[in-house]
């Protein structure tokens, strides 16, 4: 599992507060009208969606694997097209080099292939750079490599 977010290339480095609890890094974010930053909660996403990016807090000695709590202060990128991020992929993927993949609606992104009956797809957040073979039993959510599109 990778140690950080940003993997390679460009991007912007900002922080705000936690609209929310349970935010990792490597979530799928979005600001609220408040300018606080809570999970992208839209399956699919909506044609204009930023791609916001909850880092690791290594500053204060944190890692991807410490949880933001609500009203704490949240290190977030903005990456450009063309980097790659370790995203936080939903436990029960299968995702292959290639595939590309989009919002789950909880944060974490998934395959266009596995979107629910009845949503569309309105945007794509990237393109898969590595195999992360989520879908079998007693897997967990995993970082790996997107290059945002």
């Amino acid at each position: 599992m990778a140690n950080r977010v940003h993997n390679k290339g460009t991007f912007r480095q900002e922080e705000a507060y936690a609209a929310e609890a349970g935010i990792y890094p490597g979530m799928l974010l979005k600001l609220d009208s408040d300018g606080k930053l809570a999970i992208h909660t839209t399956e699919g996403g909506v044609l204009g969606d930023e791609n916001l990016f909850a880092m690791e807090d290594a500053l204060q000695g944190k890692t991807v694997d410490d949880v933001y709590t609500i009203s704490t202060i949240v290190t977030y990128m903005i990456p450009n097209v063309g980097s790659v991020v370790n995203a936080l992929i939903e436990a029960g993927q299968d995702v292959s080099i290639g595939d590309k993949l989009m919002s789950a609606g909880n944060g974490k992104l998934k395959v266009t292939t596995d979107i629910e009956s009845g949503e569309t797809l309105a945007k794509v957040v990237g393109i898969a750079e590595e195999v992360c073979d989520l879908s079998g039993s007693g897997a967990s959510d995993t970082l790996c490599a997107v290059r945002i599109v």
